[in-house]
């Protein structure tokens, strides 16, 4: 969910809104991909429980600092859906993002009636067709909700980055660890030519690279790149490492790394009376990780974890945390909104959540949010 929505939205997610009871699969963005004819260019998809949107905009930075035109798509958006699909690490204008909503439009009514598109599979197909319309490089596709039930899959992808994989969406990608890594490693295939993993538990990195060795797949070797948060530097070092390797793999020789701009990730912004330290941590060990990367002395912490999360577990790390909801999640009865807090709080904040949370505070902030 993003703060902000736009008209162009609706044929995105209008299909999602009437799913009724149909279950969720790949066969109407199989047939969208048909009647698009997506011809992609050469793909990286980036897969795991977290860090994949920071892994994603590392390897574009890497791609587009030795003249590659990349286009990445991620999910979920902070301030507006343009932020899904981005060229050279810039949302899609406002005019190609109405083009695109357009021409999904026109097409939503071939799609076959018993199955219903899922707002990541249209932007991960329209995406994709529009990488090949503007003549990109290469596309960089984030898993929306798992690998081999992904449209991640749909791609012959040549890389391949698997950040961190936990036990999350349980019963809906695998019912374990050993399930739910199998699904998302999945989003790769024998055309993969290029592997890197964050540090995993031992039966995924077991998993990892009994993937990469039936591929023929070389397995890059990352270095957690500096950040206030470890957490955030290993992912990006492993996408900027995939991202250096693929640009390499199609010809060109990698050059000096510019860190992304990525407000989220264990940012700071100045609020209307103090500063806010903003993170996206969503498990116990990410927002561990926060805090002890937070530079702020004695703040007011607000956050934001439905039940689909560890509520407890993380919970648990912050006992004095004022915790609000976010509208359309799984949440306990009676907590606010953040617009019901925002204008008591004062001093210096940290803000602990999911992404679609942190989207309500980066706009409550006025963040630009737009290019990396």
């Amino acid at each position: 969910m993003t703060a902000r929505h736009l008209p162009e939205d609706e044929p995105f997610f209008a299909q999602w809104k009437q799913r009724g009871a149909r279950p969720r699969t790949l066969t109407s963005s199989i047939a969208l991909a048909e009647l698009l004819s997506i011809t992609p260019p050469p793909s990286l998809a980036v897969v795991g429980s977290k860090g994949k949107g920071t892994a994603a905009a590392a390897a574009s930075m890497a791609l587009t600092g030795v003249g590659l035109t990349t286009v990445t798509i991620t999910s979920p958006a902070f301030r507006s859906n343009r932020e899904r699909i981005r060229v050279d690490g810039a949302e899609l204008s406002h005019d190609e993002f109405l083009r695109l909503s357009a021409h999904l439009s026109r097409l939503l009514p071939s799609l076959p009636a018993e199955h219903y598109l899922s707002p990541s599979g249209a932007f991960t197909m329209m995406g994709a067709w529009w990488a090949g319309e503007v003549g990109a490089d290469v596309l960089i596709v984030e898993e929306g909700m798992g690998g081999a039930t992904d449209e991640v899959s749909l791609f012959d992808h040549t890389a391949l980055v698997v950040t961190p994989i936990f036990i999350e969406h349980a019963g809906i990608i695998g019912d374990d660890l050993a399930a739910i890594a199998e699904n998302l490693v999945g989003a790769g295939s024998d055309s993969v030519r290029i592997l890197g993993s964050a540090q995993q538990d031992a039966l995924v990195d077991r998993l990892v690279r009994s993937a990469a060795e039936s591929w023929g797949a070389g397995i890059v070797d990352a270095v957690p790149l500096p950040h206030r948060n470890p957490l955030i530097g290993e992912n990006m070092g492993v996408g900027a490492a995939v991202g250096a390797a693929l640009a390499e793999h199609l010809g060109h020789t990698p050059t000096a790394f510019r860190m992304p701009t990525l407000p989220g990730r264990s940012s700071l912004h100045e609020g209307s009376s103090g500063r806010w330290f903003v993170d996206a941590a969503i498990s116990p060990a990410g927002v561990a990780a926060a805090l002890d990367a937070s530079p702020l002395h004695e703040p007011t912490i607000i956050a934001s974890w439905p039940e689909s999360k560890d509520r407890a577990g993380c919970s648990a790390l912050v006992p004095n945390a004022i915790h609000v909801r976010v509208p359309g999640l799984p949440y306990p009865d009676g907590l606010p909104l953040l617009a019901d807090v925002a204008g008591e709080l004062d001093g210096d904040v940290v803000a602990l959540g999911t992404i679609s949370f942190i989207a309500e505070v980066l706009d409550h902030l006025k963040v630009p949010t737009g290019l990396w």
